[in-house]
């Protein structure tokens, strides 16, 4: 599998880490190391793995049905270095209503060994549909 492909995948699979609840895969996902970075949609950054990992056994824990798609990804990859960005459909389930809402988001992964591994995710929300009042305000039932 060249480059690009396992990038690919394993952007795929952080999705797919958060959609199942998988934290195993998440783990996998992440390199381990005390400067990697990530910044939640309205949260401060959390630098270091020891910091980052907690806030996703927290999200995944909530039990509130989540699923985010992926939709304009974009790929570069400058040797060792690569990032992708991407806007995240995010769908969620509270008070038995379903919401919807997007954010920006950009992944960038470091080349470790044969592997790639996340070292930063940032998603910060887009402006919300014309006549919501904020970000998260869309119904869908």
């Amino acid at each position: 599998m060249d480059d690009r492909a396992i990038i690919a995948t394993t952007n795929r699979n952080f999705y797919r880490a958060l959609a199942s609840r998988d934290m195993r895969l998440m783990d996998v996902v992440w390199l381990h190391d005390d400067w990697v970075c990530c910044v939640h949609p309205g949260w401060a950054m959390l630098v270091g793995w020891k910091e980052i990992r907690p806030s996703w056994v927290d999200i995944m824990a909530s039990g509130q049905p989540l699923q985010i798609m992926p939709s304009q990804v974009t790929m570069h990859v400058e040797q060792n270095l690569a990032w992708v960005t991407c806007v995240e459909n995010i769908t969620t389930h509270d008070d038995a209503e379903w919401r919807y809402a997007v954010a920006q988001a950009t992944n960038i992964f470091q080349r470790v060994g044969d592997e790639w591994k996340m070292i930063h995710h940032h998603a910060s929300p887009l402006p919300p549909p014309e006549g919501r009042a904020r970000w998260g305000d869309v119904a869908l039932n």
